[in-house]
């Protein structure tokens, strides 16, 4: 045990101490720059990498979480992201975009640092498509649906967060068609001050859970609208649905659900404020909990998410800023399962010069499963 934490403080040490060599940090890199020239078809390709690595400690009270992994330090979602943009013709671009999850103790097998059976890595995202100034941009594969482009994404933005909203609280973010939806072709394009979203979910394999069932999306699509009341406060509202199916192999039984989430949300950014707030309806979509084809999803529940934050600028001692704020949400079951979560409370957020960041949180939770609160430190380096 000893050994194994002495291995992961020198680990993140390196990887600290390389990448404060790069003086280009806090920003997308470009490995090369689009300046199309007649004969030279590599001239047209821009090319940029970047990522962020982390490392995160949670300590829950109680004994909800003991000896779980994540007290003793785990990889808090280290990744790291290529994108390319290859222009075609007039303003038309073939643009492209991988991003690979690496989680750093399971991929040096550090012992009691990550969960069992734990993948090295994971694809997070993986999709190409064509880009136009005039006509918008058309994708296709493993991308961020439109309901958190939308909706999610504006509360997402602190560590012990998306507890409530429905961008991966279903059965599984990547099948369901709510997060980082896979075999999705999307759309998006401007006009006004307003951002249109459309998807289609094409069919997609079995998911097994675990418990014995299969899941399977059929199919499905999304519908939504980021309109933007100022330069600074945005509203955005989205719809997505997802046509189902839950499977029994032992004994062939099986039901269809129609998933229904729909969500708004708000972001206001004036001066040094970060302030938004989000909610949501899940019909047919939060899990029961229950290994039971016929009563797999509660039928509806319902979810808000808030932060407030305010970021102190400092300019001196390598310390950029340092941003308190306040958090929370509640989720809450209508019907097919009798559950109430709720979440507030504090955190600080200190960003270094060179893409440093380190943050703290405090959360104090009700639920009706009594789950303790949670302290968390989390150490980043963006790049």
């Amino acid at each position: 045990m000893a050994m194994n934490l002495r291995v992961l403080s020198q680990a993140v040490g390196l990887a600290l101490v390389v990448g404060s060599t790069s003086f280009a940090a806090q920003a997308e890199i470009t490995v090369l720059k689009q300046d199309p020239q007649a004969g030279d078809p590599l001239s047209r390709l821009n090319f940029t990498v970047g990522g962020s690595i982390r490392a995160q400690f949670n300590n829950m009270t109680g004994d909800g979480d003991k000896g779980s992994y994540k007290r003793n330090g785990f990889d808090g979602g280290t990744r790291f992201r290529f994108a390319a943009d290859y222009y075609l013709f007039d303003d038309i671009s073939w643009v492209s975009y991988y991003e690979l999850g690496v989680n750093v103790p399971a991929l040096f097998d550090w012992d009691n640092h990550h969960a069992d059976g734990a993948n090295n890595t994971s694809r997070r995202m993986l999709y190409t498509g064509l880009k136009s100034d005039t006509w918008g941009q058309l994708t296709f594969g493993q991308q961020n649906s439109v309901y958190y482009d939308v909706v999610g994404a504006k509360t997402d933005i602190w560590d012990y967060d998306m507890i409530a909203q429905a961008s991966g609280n279903g059965i599984n973010g990547d099948y369901d068609g709510s997060y980082r939806s896979r075999k999705m072709l999307k759309y998006k394009n401007s006009v006004g001050d307003a951002d249109l979203y459309a998807s289609y979910l094409f069919s997609d394999n079995e998911y097994l859970p675990g418990n014995g069932l299969r899941y399977k999306r059929k199919g499905g699509g999304s519908l939504g609208v980021n309109y933007h009341l100022t330069p600074d406060l945005s509203w955005g509202t989205a719809w997505n649905y997802t046509r189902a199916e839950m499977r029994n192999p032992a004994d062939s039984n099986s039901k269809k659900y129609d998933q229904n989430i729909v969500g708004t949300s708000l972001s206001w950014k004036p001066d040094n404020w970060t302030l938004s707030i989000g909610g949501g309806w899940y019909n047919n979509f939060l899990t029961t909990k229950k290994a039971d084809v016929a009563n797999s999803f509660a039928g509806d529940a319902w979810g808000i998410e808030y932060f407030a934050g305010y970021a102190v600028p400092v300019g001196q001692y390598a310390v950029k800023s340092v941003m308190p704020y306040f958090m929370g949400d509640r989720l809450e079951y209508v019907n097919g399962r009798d559950y109430q979560r709720i979440d507030n409370g504090l955190g600080v957020a200190v960003q270094f010069d060179y893409g440093f960041r380190v943050d703290v949180e405090h959360v104090l939770t009700s639920s009706t499963d009594n789950l303790g609160d949670m302290t968390l430190v989390r150490v980043r380096y963006d790049f």
